[in-house]
């Protein structure tokens, strides 16, 4: 595995990562009609002003696979103070359980303090940053305005 930087000629692979982990992890969760309308087109144009103005630290894992280097994890974050704000991480589902989640998180974030949110019915996302010294924030539940999906807050000291 490869763990670098990303760089605007990047958003393409970035989109298109995005978009097949979001239909892999969030099927079930997150309204069908949102998933359709956010296809690689619509996330390409995001992620190209993203890179391009530098809003975001933003960070992917290559690995070998049938094709050729694909990238198999994103990681973008917000530094802060007091504390950084982790904005996406996504592993691809055939590489889950193998520590690529981990190098992004520590790559993002590494052990500062740091915030997120969460979807709050997400269990597996909430149980990999609890053992990464992450609790939900007491009153923080709300509904995403994109997905129309409740979340909560995860903060770390």
């Amino acid at each position: 595995m490869i763990l670098r930087d990303v760089v605007p000629a990047d958003a393409l692979a970035v989109a298109q990562f995005q978009t097949r982990t979001w239909d892999e992890c969030y099927a079930g969760l997150v309204p069908d009609a949102y998933l359709r309308a956010q296809r690689v087109p619509e996330r390409l144009a995001r992620w190209t002003r993203t890179l391009r103005t530098g809003s975001r630290g933003c960070a992917l894992a290559e690995a070998d696979g049938p094709g050729g280097t694909e990238v198999v994890g994103v990681a973008s974050w917000v530094p802060g103070e007091p504390s950084w704000e982790l904005r996406s991480l996504y592993v691809a589902a055939g590489v889950r359980g193998t520590g690529i989640a981990d190098a992004l998180l520590r790559r993002a974030v590494g052990e500062r303090a740091a915030h997120l949110r969460v979807f709050r019915d997400n269990t597996r996302a909430r149980r990999f940053y609890a053992r990464h010294g992450f609790t939900v924030v007491a009153g923080s539940e709300r509904v995403d305005a994109g997905t129309g999906v409740p979340e909560v807050s995860m903060s770390r000291p």
